[in-house]
């Protein structure tokens, strides 16, 4: 499981989540995780 410590790094800036971290945080908030690689200009971001 993901422990409040894990939660207070993540939204601190304080650590580098793995993939699999950020899906199991994804999924206790009812969403996913989606990876895109190219230009955030490109993309309309």
């Amino acid at each position: 499981h993901t422990t409040q410590s894990v939660i207070a790094r993540l939204e601190g800036g304080g650590s580098k989540p793995s993939i699999s971290t950020l899906e199991r945080v994804a999924k206790a908030l009812g969403t996913s995780v989606d990876i895109r690689f190219g230009s955030p200009v490109a993309a309309g971001y």
